[in-house]
Order: structure tokens, then C-alpha cells, then sequence
């Protein structure tokens, strides 16, 4: 049973190139035009909500959608702001959380303009601690599509560990099954120096 103390608390972590807060309107342009390019539709779950959203939903995704969820104890959203200034480079999100297993699950996108600058990895590894070391949570996971390298390297350069694929696991866009690749980051990974 979820407790009124068991949610993430709203906070700002900082990396040495990111700032990751809470999500506000002014990023809802930002977050439409992510949601609008090819390649993250094309990765997205089938039947992702957001994928190819209009700018309303975004604004409210961004207002009180993200907010609701932590209030809620579902989990907790992080916009990616570069520290140097400039659009929102991505999200990462912890979602699913179990407080009797004090476990979350972890998912990430980067913007069209920000890709290939490692920003995805550097603010998931930094999330995943922090939910770890001061969060109470015991492990971070994630699923990644066996076929997307790209979330794949993401999660590896993170310091997640693979664990294993899930065979058929879920629908693909093409009509076929995909397997999932899993990965993990628990707390005794942060005593080991992962």
C-alpha cells in the first residue's frame, strides 16, 4: 500500500553538462517537436500515448501531467536542460514505482537537436543514483527494444547492467513481436563503484 510520504520528493539534480527540474509550459514547444520527429515515433511503444501528440497535450504533459504522476507516487520527470543554456535536450523518467519493492522503472528520450552528446546516459546514470542512494528505491530497470542500439548504449554507458532478454515480449510497429532487452541498476551496484 502507497503511503502519502512514499513519492519521489520534486527536486533539481545537476550534472557536470545538465540541469534536471521539473517540467514548465515554456518546454512544451520543445516537447511536441520531440514527440513529433520520426525517429523517436519510431521508437516509442506501440500504443505510447504521446508519440505524434498535439501542443495542447504537451503543454498539459508538461503543467500537471508529469506533477500528477509524482504526486501520485507513480514516479518522477526530469526535463534536460543544458547547464550552458539553450532547448531542452530530453527527459528521463522514473516510472512504475513499486514502494513495497522499492523498485522504478526508467525511461529516457533525447531531442532531434541534442542527440549524440550523451546527454540521455549522463542524466539516467545520474537519476538512477540518486533514486538508489536517496530515494530508498533498491533497483532502477529499464526494457529496451533487442533493436534499438541506440537505447541500448544509453543504458549501458549509464552503468546499467544487461540482465537478459524477454523474449516476444511486446508489439512492434511492423506487426511482428519484439524482444526486450533488460537492464538494472540496484543499490549495491552504487557500494560496488559502478
Amino acid at each position: 500500500m502507497v503511503q502519502a510520504a512514499e513519492v519521489f520528493p520534486r527536486t533539481v539534480l545537476t550534472t557536470g553538462r545538465l540541469v534536471l527540474r521539473p517540467f514548465r509550459a515554456a518546454d512544451a514547444p520543445d516537447v511536441h517537436a520531440a514527440w513529433q520527429d520520426t525517429a523517436f515515433v519510431h521508437s516509442a511503444p506501440v500504443g505510447y500515448p504521446y508519440a505524434a501528440a498535439d501542443l495542447p497535450t504537451a503543454v498539459s504533459w508538461c503543467t500537471s501531467g508529469m506533477e500528477q504522476r509524482r504526486v501520485d507516487g507513480k514516479g518522477v520527470g526530469f526535463a534536460l536542460q543544458p547547464r550552458a543554456g539553450g532547448r531542452l535536450a530530453g527527459h528521463v523518467q522514473l516510472f512504475g514505482a513499486d514502494w513495497t519493492a522499492r523498485t522504478a522503472e526508467i525511461h529516457y528520450w533525447t531531442s532531434p537537436w541534442s542527440r549524440g552528446h550523451g546527454y540521455a546516459a549522463e542524466a539516467a546514470a545520474e537519476v538512477a543514483r540518486w533514486a538508489l542512494a536517496d530515494c530508498g528505491m533498491e533497483r532502477i530497470h529499464l526494457q529496451a527494444d533487442t533493436r534499438n542500439t541506440a537505447s541500448r548504449r544509453v543504458a549501458e554507458a549509464a552503468g546499467f547492467r544487461f540482465e537478459g532478454v524477454l523474449r516476444s515480449l511486446a508489439p512492434a510497429r511492423d506487426g511482428s513481436r519484439a524482444d526486450m532487452a533488460v537492464y538494472s541498476l540496484v543499490r549495491a551496484d552504487l557500494r560496488a563503484g559502478c
